[in-house]
């Protein structure tokens, strides 16, 4: 197993913007790494300039204690899991695998051994005289990856290769990619925009932003604490609901006023400045349904019942502020236009100062 340092990585094509902006990261041996954001973010480009496919303009990138940077893409010692497949289309999904062998000094028993090992670890052995229009979707994907795993890489890179799946599918080689990191131990770094696969696949999470890495951490201490409230709202299904708010340093906490809709004080939480403007982050979970006038005032504009629960969207009163709420599927049913008054839990509330950065980090 192998770790891997990107140091003050920087990336900025001729004909437009600064695409990374000094990226440093520590990826330990073994690790499960995701780069999560939205498009255009930065994190394929990274992933690229780890595997030699682009050229950084400053920085450092180790693979293991070997710098990688200046060496081609061959002698890197990773293997790339592209998001199109970029299979062979007149070979063999045997041939497909082995191809990369053919350049080395193994013999041909030698690689069809291989090749045999690998399709034994996806389970795709049936498989290997098939050529890749025979295949569906997610076997073209696990012969993508096996041609990653017979060149035996220290690390393993895969730009969004689940993107092209149905959902029923992506369920199933989600599962199947988090097997294979048990097996192998090998260390991977995984791009995608999905935020339901970084939680589910990553033992560490990167969330980048226009160029940068906004918070680092394993998935439920990002869920549970994020750093800025883009990492809060990004993280997270439903999302988080945020709202502005007018916040009051009080002995006892911090209180907040949300106008017509009524307020919440939050104990425990310090603030400087006052009165001060904020916004306040809940994610559905920790709203619950209120006796009347005991809570936030609002009215329910949809309700989307999913069977285990049901997920209400409800305006806040005086403003077009929408807070979603998490109810169980046991509850009395709402409909559109309702009142309701909302309670959010004082513990699990988030504040951010018009910076976008956490001012109540617990």
């Amino acid at each position: 197993m192998t770790s891997m340092s990107l140091i003050g990585i920087e990336k900025q094509y001729a004909s437009g913007p600064r695409v990374l902006h000094g990226i440093d990261l520590e990826i330990a041996s073994g690790e499960f790494m995701v780069f999560v954001g939205p498009s255009g973010c930065g994190k394929t480009t990274l992933l690229r300039c780890i595997a030699g496919l682009e050229e950084i303009d400053a920085g450092r990138i180790l693979v293991g204690d070997q710098e990688a940077q200046d060496l081609s893409p061959v002698h890197r010692g990773v293997a790339m899991v592209f998001q199109n497949y970029a299979l062979y289309p007149h070979m063999t999904v045997a041939e497909n695998i082995g191809f990369a062998l053919k350049f080395t000094k193994l013999g041909k028993a030698e690689r069809a051994q291989a090749v045999q090992r690998a399709a034994e670890i996806l389970q795709i052995v049936p498989l290997l005289q098939r050529k890749p229009k025979e295949l569906s979707g997610g076997q073209r994907q696990r012969v993508a990856i096996g041609r990653a795993i017979v060149r035996h890489p220290k690390v393993f890179l895969f730009d969004e290769p689940l993107s092209n799946l149905d959902a029923a599918l992506r369920v199933q080689m989600r599962m199947e990619l988090a097997r294979l990191h048990r097996e192998l131990g090998t260390t991977m770094v995984y791009v995608t925009h999905d935020q339901v696969e970084a939680m589910t696949l990553g033992t560490r999470i990167a969330v980048f932003n226009g160029g940068r890495i906004e918070q680092v951490g394993r998935p439920m201490d990002l869920y549970r604490d994020p750093a800025t409230q883009f990492v809060a709202s990004f993280l997270g299904s439903p999302r988080m609901s945020l709202i502005a708010a007018t916040a009051t340093a009080m002995n006892d906490g911090v209180h907040l006023s949300l106008g017509e809709a009524g307020s919440l004080h939050l104990p425990g939480t310090s603030l400087t400045g006052n009165p001060r403007e904020v916004t306040l982050g809940v994610r559905p979970e920790h709203f619950r349904l209120a006796p009347r006038d005991a809570g936030l005032r609002a009215t329910v504009d949809q309700v989307e019942h999913l069977g285990d629960c049901d997920i209400a969207y409800a305006r806040l009163a005086g403003r077009e502020d929408i807070a979603t709420v998490k109810l169980p599927a046991s509850h009395a049913a709402l409909s559109a236009g309702d009142a309701v008054w909302l309670q959010a839990d004082p513990e699990q509330c988030h504040v951010f100062d018009p910076q976008g950065r956490v001012v109540n980090a617990r």
